[in-house]
């Protein structure tokens, strides 16, 4: 087993013990890993024959569409794309051209130009480059840290031991401690009501 499948299988080890709820669609649109491949990673398998360089022309190509996606637009739209390629040339320091070919995926840039592009489009480094395992496990991690039980004062323990629940399972995006704790005073209110009606 690889380093990066080790550390994946550990961090999921870990949700599984806290009850997270995993939407692989979700981490898809996250990690740039196409779907499949993330639900082939997180049932323990591995992603056989993956070429490096068709990894970070998939991951680039991920990113334009996401930069597209923000304005509402498509690959389809060919003003917003023309728009891209000129910001993405102007940022990167190359040509017009050039940068044609990297966001149509026809080009897979330099170590240089690959870490101007993860700055250019506000990712950590190595995501171009990163394994699929290694891409889920960093992900993964980040969404264990926002999670408020990753911390020993869950907002929701107390709420938990008050009302007699085993566990409570929230599946989207990893809330704010702020936001936790706003939605567990929701949740007693709605529990203490509930009480109250049936008593």
């Amino acid at each position: 087993m690889s380093e990066s499948l080790a550390s994946l299988s550990e961090t999921l080890s870990r949700i599984a013990e806290q009850g997270l709820v995993l939407d692989a669609g979700h981490l898809s649109r996250r990690t740039g890993i196409p779907v499949e491949h993330v639900q082939t990673l997180l049932g323990g398998g591995e992603i056989a024959g993956e070429d490096v360089d068709a990894r970070i022309r998939e991951r680039l190509q991920f990113l334009c569409r996401r930069r597209l996606a923000e304005g509402g637009k498509t690959y389809q739209d060919k003003e917003a794309v023309a728009a891209l390629v000129k910001d993405l040339a102007s940022s990167v320091g190359v040509s017009n051209v050039w940068a044609r070919q990297l966001v149509d995926g026809g080009k897979t840039p330099s170590m240089k130009h690959g870490h101007e592009l993860t700055r250019y489009f506000g990712v950590p480094d190595g995501f171009l480059t990163e394994t699929p395992a290694a891409a889920l496990n960093r992900t993964l991690q980040s969404h264990l840290r926002s999670e408020p039980w990753a911390d020993s004062d869950d907002p929701l323990a107390e709420l938990k031991s008050r009302f007699g629940l085993v566990d409570i399972a929230r599946r989207g995006e990893p809330l704010s401690r702020d936001e936790v704790a706003r939605m567990a005073g929701l949740l007693a209110d709605i529990l203490e009501k509930s009480m109250e009606a049936d008593s």
